[in-house]
């Protein structure tokens, strides 16, 4: 948590307005505490032909602000560095499988129950008139988002990693504009960012998150979804295990996992 600034020492003015500065500026430093800060990734495309990924996976973490958490990512990256390893950033896809546990490890435990909010796509049982980013995204991405918020009266700030497409931009953007104006009346306001992942530890948790649930999916490599256990909220659907590696459900990795809201499961 971010300690309160010192005022004891600053001149505020005298008297009943320089005391209201000083609570409101205290005041403010709290409530940015309680913001609700949320990120989304996503693991496959939008390709629908024979060469597309066969699951498109979308994930919103909730990653509340925390500093000590940042110091600790930066010096898991500066022990990697002294240890000869040329590491801009982590990134899952690319992190070789020692820096992939590490890094896992370094912020698995300081995720609370259900803060991954994810949707697994299988392609092929996705509507053709939600095949695009304009449309698909507030399907299915703008209830992850509402189901972080619910009615809360906090800021939101919500990031994506920098998309090349505009559409797709927009199409995020649209999404949490539908959800939130229309169901979060009581939300005091939301903020959505995007930044380059390089730039975000919290991005690169959230392209982490998105990955275990991928390498589940698609690969059968379940020990990173094993470790995130009931940080991930799961679908709780009866989906098409035919696309599972081996017919496995990855759901049965997560005992403890929340389910989805029932409105969901009504799309698939």
């Amino acid at each position: 948590m971010l300690p309160l600034p010192e005022t004891g020492g600053l001149d505020w003015g005298d008297g009943l307005q320089g005391r209201m500065v000083e609570l409101a500026l205290l005041s403010e430093v709290r409530w940015g505490m309680d913001d609700t800060h949320l990120y989304i990734d996503e693991a496959g495309n939008f390709d629908f032909g024979p060469n597309g990924t066969r699951w498109l996976i979308l994930t919103c973490v909730n990653v509340p602000w925390d500093n000590q958490r940042i110091a600790r990512l930066a010096e898991l990256r500066h022990e990697l560095m002294t240890a000869g390893l040329d590491l801009e950033y982590f990134h899952a896809s690319e992190d070789n499988r020692q820096v992939r546990r590490q890094f896992i490890e370094a912020f698995a435990d300081l995720l609370q129950p259900g803060s991954i909010r994810t949707c697994p796509l299988l392609k092929r049982n996705i509507p053709e008139a939600l095949r695009t980013p304009e449309k698909l995204y507030p399907t299915y991405v703008g209830p992850l988002v509402q189901a972080h918020v619910g009615s809360n009266h906090r800021r939101t700030f919500i990031f994506s990693d920098n998309l090349p497409l505009s559409r797709k931009r927009h199409g995020l953007e649209k999404a949490v504009a539908t959800e939130l104006s229309g169901k979060s009346s009581s939300l005091s306001s939301y903020k959505f960012m995007h930044h380059a992942s390089k730039s975000n530890f919290d991005l690169q948790i959230a392209d982490y998150c998105c990955w275990a649930i991928w390498r589940a999916f698609t690969r059968g490599d379940d020990w990173a979804m094993r470790r995130l256990g009931p940080a991930v909220a799961r679908w709780d659907d009866a989906n098409d295990r035919l696309g599972y590696p081996d017919g496995r459900d990855p759901w049965s990795l997560v005992t403890e996992a929340e389910p989805f809201p029932r409105t969901f499961r009504s799309t698939m």
